[in-house]
Protein backbone atom coordinates (compact mmCIF):
# COMPACT_ATOMS: atom_id res chain seq x y z
CA UNK A 1 0.00 0.00 0.00
CA UNK A 2 0.96 3.11 -0.90
CA UNK A 3 2.39 4.96 1.61
CA UNK A 4 2.42 2.58 4.49
CA UNK A 5 5.48 0.38 6.22
CA UNK A 6 5.08 -3.02 6.86
CA UNK A 7 6.88 -3.96 9.76
CA UNK A 8 7.35 -7.81 10.60
CA UNK A 9 7.84 -8.73 14.14
CA UNK A 10 9.05 -12.46 16.10
CA UNK A 11 10.42 -13.27 19.10
CA UNK A 12 12.73 -15.74 20.48
CA UNK A 13 12.44 -17.39 23.90
CA UNK A 14 15.86 -19.39 25.27
CA UNK A 15 15.25 -21.01 28.36
CA UNK A 16 18.04 -19.91 30.87
CA UNK A 17 19.29 -16.77 28.11
CA UNK A 18 16.13 -14.58 27.95
CA UNK A 19 14.13 -13.46 25.37
CA UNK A 20 14.49 -11.31 22.51
CA UNK A 21 12.50 -9.10 19.50
CA UNK A 22 13.48 -9.47 15.75
CA UNK A 23 11.69 -6.67 13.73
CA UNK A 24 12.21 -5.65 9.89
CA UNK A 25 10.33 -2.58 8.62
CA UNK A 26 9.90 -2.46 4.71
CA UNK A 27 8.65 0.83 2.29
CA UNK A 28 5.78 -0.15 -0.11
CA UNK A 29 8.09 -1.17 -2.46
CA UNK A 30 9.54 -4.02 0.08
CA UNK A 31 13.00 -2.73 0.48
CA UNK A 32 14.42 -2.75 4.03
CA UNK A 33 14.19 0.54 6.10
CA UNK A 34 15.66 -0.61 9.19
CA UNK A 35 16.16 -3.41 11.67
CA UNK A 36 16.45 -4.38 15.14
CA UNK A 37 16.67 -6.82 17.76
CA UNK A 38 15.73 -6.42 21.64
CA UNK A 39 17.43 -8.72 23.91
CA UNK A 40 16.28 -8.90 27.28
CA UNK A 41 17.39 -10.54 30.49
CA UNK A 42 13.82 -12.07 31.13
CA UNK A 43 11.80 -15.26 31.65
CA UNK A 44 8.59 -14.21 29.35
CA UNK A 45 5.78 -17.21 27.95
CA UNK A 46 6.41 -16.82 24.24
CA UNK A 47 2.80 -15.14 23.54
CA UNK A 48 3.63 -12.34 25.79
CA UNK A 49 6.79 -12.34 24.27
CA UNK A 50 5.67 -12.26 21.28
CA UNK A 51 3.22 -9.35 22.34
CA UNK A 52 6.67 -7.02 23.20
CA UNK A 53 8.01 -7.56 20.21
CA UNK A 54 4.93 -6.22 18.73
CA UNK A 55 5.20 -3.00 21.52
CA UNK A 56 9.57 -2.82 20.05
CA UNK A 57 8.69 -2.50 16.62
CA UNK A 58 5.57 0.02 16.75
CA UNK A 59 7.45 1.77 19.33
CA UNK A 60 11.15 2.22 16.92
CA UNK A 61 8.07 2.95 14.09
CA UNK A 62 6.94 5.64 16.21
CA UNK A 63 10.71 7.15 16.98
CA UNK A 64 11.48 6.95 13.21
CA UNK A 65 8.21 9.33 11.90
CA UNK A 66 6.13 6.58 10.41
CA UNK A 67 2.94 7.27 10.66
CA UNK A 68 1.03 4.52 8.39
CA UNK A 69 1.70 0.97 9.71
CA UNK A 70 1.09 -2.36 8.34
CA UNK A 71 1.97 -5.01 11.66
CA UNK A 72 2.86 -8.36 10.60
CA UNK A 73 3.17 -11.15 12.99
CA UNK A 74 2.62 -15.01 12.58
CA UNK A 75 1.75 -15.19 16.27
CA UNK A 76 -2.55 -14.98 15.62
CA UNK A 77 -3.32 -15.03 19.06
CA UNK A 78 -1.48 -11.21 19.73
CA UNK A 79 -3.26 -10.42 16.27
CA UNK A 80 -6.58 -11.61 17.02
CA UNK A 81 -6.35 -9.65 20.76
CA UNK A 82 -5.02 -6.43 19.08
CA UNK A 83 -8.12 -6.72 16.04
CA UNK A 84 -10.31 -7.51 19.10
CA UNK A 85 -8.68 -4.82 20.83
CA UNK A 86 -8.57 -7.31 23.92
CA UNK A 87 -8.85 -5.79 27.91
CA UNK A 88 -8.18 -6.97 30.95
CA UNK A 89 -5.81 -7.73 33.78
CA UNK A 90 -3.43 -10.37 32.95
CA UNK A 91 0.26 -9.15 32.16
CA UNK A 92 -0.68 -10.42 28.07
CA UNK A 93 -3.84 -8.27 28.53
CA UNK A 94 -2.25 -5.22 29.90
CA UNK A 95 0.07 -4.99 27.34
CA UNK A 96 -2.19 -5.53 24.61
CA UNK A 97 -3.98 -2.25 25.64
CA UNK A 98 -0.26 -0.44 25.76
CA UNK A 99 0.15 -1.54 21.87
CA UNK A 100 -2.96 -0.22 21.29
CA UNK A 101 -2.64 3.33 23.29
CA UNK A 102 0.80 2.91 21.39
CA UNK A 103 -1.02 2.38 18.03
CA UNK A 104 -3.33 5.81 18.59
CA UNK A 105 0.10 8.21 17.70
CA UNK A 106 -0.35 7.10 14.43
CA UNK A 107 -2.29 8.09 11.29
CA UNK A 108 -3.65 4.44 10.90
CA UNK A 109 -2.06 0.69 11.66
CA UNK A 110 -3.37 -2.29 10.16
CA UNK A 111 -2.40 -5.65 12.63
CA UNK A 112 -2.30 -8.66 10.32
CA UNK A 113 -1.14 -12.31 10.45
CA UNK A 114 1.45 -13.72 8.71
CA UNK A 115 2.49 -17.48 8.09
CA UNK A 116 6.38 -17.83 9.80
CA UNK A 117 7.43 -18.51 5.92
CA UNK A 118 6.74 -14.73 5.56
CA UNK A 119 8.08 -13.69 9.04
CA UNK A 120 11.73 -15.16 8.11
CA UNK A 121 13.76 -11.95 8.44
CA UNK A 122 11.90 -11.17 11.34
CA UNK A 123 12.47 -14.68 12.96
CA UNK A 124 16.20 -14.22 12.04
CA UNK A 125 16.48 -11.43 13.88
CA UNK A 126 14.77 -12.34 17.01
CA UNK A 127 17.56 -15.42 16.74
CA UNK A 128 20.80 -14.34 16.33
CA UNK A 129 23.22 -15.15 18.36
CA UNK A 130 25.47 -14.33 20.88
CA UNK A 131 22.89 -12.27 22.20
CA UNK A 132 23.51 -9.05 23.90
CA UNK A 133 21.41 -7.34 26.18
CA UNK A 134 19.90 -4.31 25.10
CA UNK A 135 18.36 -2.54 21.43
CA UNK A 136 20.28 -2.85 18.43
CA UNK A 137 18.92 -1.10 15.18
CA UNK A 138 20.68 -1.52 11.58
CA UNK A 139 19.47 0.83 8.78
CA UNK A 140 20.81 -0.33 5.49
CA UNK A 141 22.78 -3.34 6.11
CA UNK A 142 21.16 -6.32 7.86
CA UNK A 143 23.50 -9.00 9.80
CA UNK A 144 24.19 -11.33 7.03
CA UNK A 145 21.89 -14.33 8.31
CA UNK A 146 19.11 -11.99 8.16
CA UNK A 147 20.40 -9.96 4.91
CA UNK A 148 20.30 -13.31 3.55
CA UNK A 149 16.48 -13.85 4.43
CA UNK A 150 15.28 -10.33 3.31
CA UNK A 151 17.12 -10.73 -0.01
CA UNK A 152 14.68 -14.11 -0.18
CA UNK A 153 11.98 -12.32 0.69
CA UNK A 154 12.60 -9.59 -1.85
CA UNK A 155 13.08 -12.16 -4.45
CA UNK A 156 9.59 -13.56 -4.28
CA UNK A 157 7.52 -10.33 -4.83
Amino acid sequence: MNGYVKINVDAGVKEGEGVSSGVVCRDDRGEVLWGMTVVRNAEWDPRFAEAAAVYDGLQEAQLRGHRDVVMESDCIQVIEALQAQRNGRSLFLLLIEDILLLSNSFNSVIWSHTGRINNSVAHALAHIFPRVVGKTVCSILLPPVANSAAAYDLSLI
